[in-house]
């Protein structure tokens, strides 16, 4: 069975997911402050968790800047990595996770929550990725 990293890149953070059985899984976060750090501790994380591929939420519209960026983004994992990267949309992946954590009567526009919604995010969008997928 393949196993995924699924990666919901933002300006300040990146949520990070995992899939394996068809079930994917919030793994965590990961600051966005240092290019090299931040791609070294995604290669930590394939190695141990023996990731195959990258599914990676880019905005539908992919002629935005936002888009421009994390295409950039997945281009610097591929080189350093030696990974696959796959694209889905990641249109509305924050704002499902945004209405999710406030189902649970959690306030998602507090700093605490701030990384879940990032992580659920992630999930997310792999889920997405894994549900067109079978």
């Amino acid at each position: 069975m393949s196993k995924f990293l699924g990666l919901d890149i933002g300006e300040k953070r990146i949520g990070v997911a995992i899939s394996e059985d068809h079930l994917a899984t919030g793994y965590g976060v990961i600051q966005n402050d240092d290019l090299a750090r931040v791609i070294s501790e995604i290669g930590r994380i394939l190695r141990a968790e023996k990731i195959e591929k990258i599914i990676v939420g880019i905005p539908k519209n992919k002629d935005t800047v936002q888009a421009d960026k994390i295409h950039k983004f997945a281009l610097e994992l591929t080189k350093n990595l030696n990974v696959e990267i796959i694209y889905v949309d990641e249109t509305l992946s924050s704002r499902e996770a945004e209405r999710r954590l406030k189902g649970l009567n959690l306030n998602p526009r507090t700093e605490k929550y701030r990384g879940k919604i990032d992580k659920l995010a992630a999930q997310l969008l792999l889920e997405q990725f894994l549900r067109e997928k079978i």
